[in-house]
């Protein structure tokens, strides 16, 4: 494929021409602005002396002779004018494109696809609002200054336009200009030649000669062009738009549209009491309003057909088309997911906002429309093996309206309803940690959940790859570090650096991914089929009655009954997104167990406030109700219904506000995850979480207990019951972090001032709630009989080795499973959350903002209940130990030293920032002594140097582990005692090195 160079770079003219400024000229008048030959504009110089007069040229070749054995372009039925008139010629592959004579007055949308060749493809990429601007025989594709604007009068209006510029994106020469008076462009050395300009830096470098027009298409308000080419470039990232495998063909899509003003939508400003995707900017002329930030909601434009009507069909419905890749059979409960927001919009008098359609390959139907194609909403299926559901939509960056969506859907959340490996473990343990704990992680990576559930041989790459990022603001929390230029590769892409936000990585289908093999491995090994007429209050059972009844649909080996439905509340979730919606992790938090599984609900009512949450799906009734409820969301929820109505209510949207304060309502986004709310939560379920907590980890423990008579089936190999153990050690991990956010913890309203029965806007948890939730914790991550590991289980638990892609990741793990890193690995990651820094801060704040008369749980509490629980062996002998069967267990031991680690690192001098720092050393401190004291009555020492006599009843694990224990409390508190003692008389500081001390050169 031949193509022609761009034009070189501005010159110093040009450039000058640009920013309208000039130099003066002797003798000129002061008003004279005068150009130097050459110059843009300018006359031309003296012809050189001796040549001869030349005739004048043309400024540019002729059209016809550019347009050589090029074919126009034709889309329409009826051959009336596209956007920009395109030629195309097919020996070469060669695109130009004329643009309208007015094109210098209008605003484009361009909206970029990957479109094959990726695990990703059809994900949305970027998108851009621009303008042509030309100068002499150049054109510039411009992004105007969206970011920082003026309502104020001119002159405010005049400062921020000479304040805030417009940004320059590429150059590219003019061919030659068109019949219609438009000038000609190089469509595709703008498309190929400048690609990384549009889909960021794994698109740089395209070749010229290896890339082909796969499609051109121009209609009157956009054009579709598709380029393929192979992959230049190694990726950025998993979800980058680019494939590992350099070379690998792909195609790149351009939908190009015309924006056109609407005067019929209005938009709708923001509220923080509602969760909308929003379009914003800063007025500077708004002087005398406190907020300068103006933001309105994402959303469709949608009106009545009829305004007299009550109810009235949608002028223009939000249509989505089913493409042809999503397997027919889950077809219907695709559109069903879809459809469930029908009865959201009929509250606001729109009837059938929304419409599906299926695209049929077989039958043709709607094989015309490309999912590309921004007029076109489309639900698109890849089978890529990954647990993903991603529902991104483009807005029109000026008024928010919502211009194009297109979903994603995975099949791999399906497939996990067999197996789930163990990767997700760390991505449960830091859920909810926030900015200011990760940066303290990353200065004590011996607390960083992520380093201790890697695998051993993992830790010092991870550690490597932490230290070359070096400081990273807020810690390298996934907010502070999204980029922009791509989707799909980051927790909270779409949601910073935009001025529309929008839905660029949501996480829905991983957690659902974990959920579905839970409930996959209860099904198997319970034969758990549950209905109405069968009670389940002391949960799952097996199914004995039911074996001469006829087969169940299956999708895939899952009963249609119980993935169907599952498959529509993702959906529903998803298109939530593409109506404007943000998550709600919070809705989970309305009803109680024994609502959600009554008959008064199931099959009648939604499970939650809103599908935007996380449930913790599906939800199985384990003892918490009278029947087996519904597995998910039936339907939207309330706060679903009252979201809508605020977006798109045809009457009064402040009046709809006013029902903030009723308690389905509740709302908590993405930012509110890592705060102190423990009810703002992924994948928790009910009003009472430590209900949940109890039946999810009590289904654990009896899953666990039949791995090796249920799960494992003949013929399976035995590396099933290693799959299996670590489904169920997820399920636990994640009730366990559930629970600990409760220590702390405060309820968080955002109810204004005056709302209807306005609540305040912090409240601290109950203390009693506190111990309750403190109390599961210790029991069920500290104590041995809570893994139930056997000699007979962990014998079983090895892995299959298989060295290709499909066995990569476990030929480095050993066929015996570590026991002790792991059980230690999942201990340290909940010493973690209960005894870091910003939650104990939390716990010493809760203690001020409760009246002193009141009940609350304490500073001091919580580490004497962590350390009570987890040294309890710290008794009075009473009976005789052995080796074999020691007085403190492996696992115990192992904790006990990891405990002790953390409360020397507590008590340590600048261990950490903050005003609770002092008091946390010294309640650390101190339990450092009691905890020697209580040592010294099992090993009471000569004196305080010698090496204790061990015990006749004491077996040697336990002596030799309690004498190092005891070193090394001395040696901390002896380096305090000397650090304090310098900081008082002057001296020189004390180097902590780990737990060794050494004093520093004075």
């Amino acid at each position: 494929m031949q193509h022609r160079t761009n034009a070189s770079a501005l010159t110093v003219g040009m450039v000058l021409a640009i920013a309208g400024l000039v130099l003066p000229v002797a003798g000129a008048q002061p008003q004279e602005q005068r150009l130097a030959p050459g110059f843009p504009g300018a006359p031309p110089g003296p012809p050189a002396q001796g040549d001869a007069a030349a005739p004048d040229k043309p400024e540019f070749p002729d059209f016809k002779e550019v347009t050589k054995d090029f074919v126009k372009v034709v889309s329409t039925a009826d051959g009336s004018q596209s956007m920009w008139t395109v030629y195309r010629r097919e020996k070469d592959n060669q695109l130009l494109a004329e643009l309208p004579r007015e094109f210098e007055s209008q605003r484009y949308f361009f909206a970029m696809t990957l479109a094959r060749g990726s695990m990703w493809a059809g994900l949305q990429g970027s998108d851009m609002y621009v303008y042509w601007k030309r100068y002499d025989k150049t054109l510039a594709l411009i992004a105007p200054e969206l970011e920082n604007r003026s309502t104020g009068d001119a002159e405010s209006k005049s400062s921020v336009n000479q304040l805030f510029t417009d940004r320059v994106i590429l150059e590219l020469p003019i061919a030659t200009m068109g019949p219609g008076g438009g000038p000609v462009i190089d469509l595709d050395a703008l498309l190929v030649g400048q690609a990384s300009k549009f889909f960021g830096p794994g698109a740089a470098g395209l070749s010229p000669t290896l890339s082909a027009v796969k499609e051109a298409k121009a209609f009157p308000d956009n054009v579709e062009i598709s380029i393929e080419a192979p992959l230049p470039a190694a990726p950025r990232s998993a979800f980058s738009f680019t494939m590992p495998d350099t070379g690998r063909l792909q195609t790149f899509h351009y939908s190009i549209s015309l924006i056109r003003e609407n005067p019929a939508y209005k938009p709708r400003e923001a509220d923080e009491r509602v969760g909308y995707f929003t379009t914003v900017y800063r007025d500077l002329g708004e002087l005398g309003k406190i907020n300068k930030w103006k933001r309105y909601v994402n959303r469709w434009h949608l009106e009545k057909a009829d305004p007299k009507l009550n109810v009235s069909p949608a002028k223009e419905p939000i249509v989505f088309y089913v493409e042809h890749t999503v397997p027919i059979r889950y077809r219907r409960w695709v559109r069903e997911g879809v459809l469930y927001w029908n009865k959201a919009f009929e509250k606001v008098g729109i009837s059938n906002a929304m419409e599906v359609y299926y695209q049929d390959k077989t039958t043709g139907a709607h094989m015309d429309k490309d999912p590309e194609d921004v007029r076109f909403n489309f639900i698109r299926w890849l089978s890529n093996d990954i647990s993903t559901a991603i529902g991104p939509s483009r807005a029109n960056p000026l008024t928010g309206e919502i211009l194009d969506a297109d979903i994603i859907l995975t099949d791999g959340w399906i497939r996990a309803f067999w197996s789930m490996s163990n990767e997700i473990l760390p991505d449960i343990a830091m859920d909810n940690f926030g900015p200011d704990s990760m940066a303290w992680l990353a200065k004590n990576p011996n607390w960083d959940p992520r380093i201790r559930l890697a695998p051993p041989g993992q830790r010092d790459f991870l550690l490597a790859q932490q230290a070359a990022r070096g400081v990273q603001r807020f810690g390298g929390h996934p907010a502070a570090t999204v980029d922009p230029t791509l989707m799909g590769d980051d927790l909270f892409d779409g949601l910073a650096g935009r001025t529309s936000q929008t839905n660029g990585m949501c996480m829905a289908a991983q957690g659902r991914a974990a959920d579905i093999a839970f409930a996959g491995m209860a099904m198997d090994m319970l034969d758990m089929i549950i209905d109405a007429d069968q009670p389940a209050a002391d949960g799952p059972k097996p199914d004995a009655d039911k074996k001469d009844e006829p087969k169940e649909e299956k999708l895939d080996g899952i009963p249609e009954w119980f993935i169907g439905p599952l498959l529509a509340d993702l959906v529903a979730h998803e298109v939530g997104h593409t109506l404007g919606l943000r998550h709600n992790f919070k809705a989970s938090a309305i009803y109680s167990m024994s609502q959600i599984n009554s008959e008064e609900w199931k099959g009648k009512k939604p499970i939650g406030g809103s599908v935007m949450d996380y449930n913790a799906l599906p939800q199985i009734n384990v003892g918490t109700g009278a029947v087996q409820g519904d597995y998910g969301m039936i339907a939207v929820g309330p706060y679903d219904m009252w979201a809508i109505e605020y977006g798109y209510t045809l009457g009064d949207p402040k009046k709809v506000l006013e029902r903030v304060a009723e308690p389905e309502l509740v709302y908590a986004t993405d930012e509110d995850t890592w705060g102190p709310d423990p009810l703002a939560r992924r994948r928790d379920m009910g009003s009472d979480p430590l209900t949940f907590a109890k039946s999810r980890v009590k289904l654990a423990q009896d899953l666990r207990a039949r791995i090796i008579d249920r799960f494992v089936k003949d013929g399976d190999s035995w590396s099933k019951a290693r799959r299996g153990y670590m489904i169920t050690l997820s399920q636990h991990l994640n009730s366990l972090g559930v629970m600990a956010n409760w220590i702390g913890g405060a309820h968080i309203t955002r109810d204004k001032k005056g709302d209807p029965n306005a609540r305040a806007p912090i409240t601290p948890v109950p203390a009693q709630t506190q111990r309750d939730a403190l109390q599961f914790v210790l029991e069920n991550a500290f104590r041995d009989e809570a893994f139930g590991l056997t000699p007979e289980l962990v014998n079983k638990m090895t892995v299959d080795k298989w060295w290709d892609q499909g066995g990569m990741n476990d030929i480095f793990e050993d066929e015996t499973w570590p026991i002790h890193e792991r059980i230690l690995g999942l201990q340290a990651t909940v010493l973690s959350m209960l005894m870091n820094p910003t939650s104990l801060g939390r716990v010493y704040d809760n203690e001020f903002r409760v009246s002193p008369d009141q009940d609350m749980i304490s500073l001091p509490e919580v580490v004497n209940a962590v350390s009570d629980e987890i040294w309890s062996e710290l008794k009075p002998l009473t009976g005789r130990y052995t080796d074999r069967k020691p007085m403190v267990t492996s696992l115990r031991r192992n904790l006990q030293r990891e405990h002790l680690e953390r409360l020397i690192d507590l008590s340590s001098p600048g261990m950490f920032f903050g005003s609770a720092e002092k008091s946390v050393a010294t309640v650390a401190t101190g339990k450092l002594r009691e905890l020697q004291s209580r040592i010294e009555t099992i090993l009471p020492p000569d004196n305080a140097r010698d090496l204790p006599r061990k015990p006749d009843a004491l077996d040697n694990y336990t002596y030799s582990h309690l004498v190092e224990s005891r070193a090394k409390i001395v040696r901390a508190l002896d380096s305090i005692q000397i650090y304090n003692a310098n900081q008082i008389g002057g001296g020189g500081m004390i180097i902590l090195m780990g737990n060794e001390t050494q004093p520093a050169s004075r």
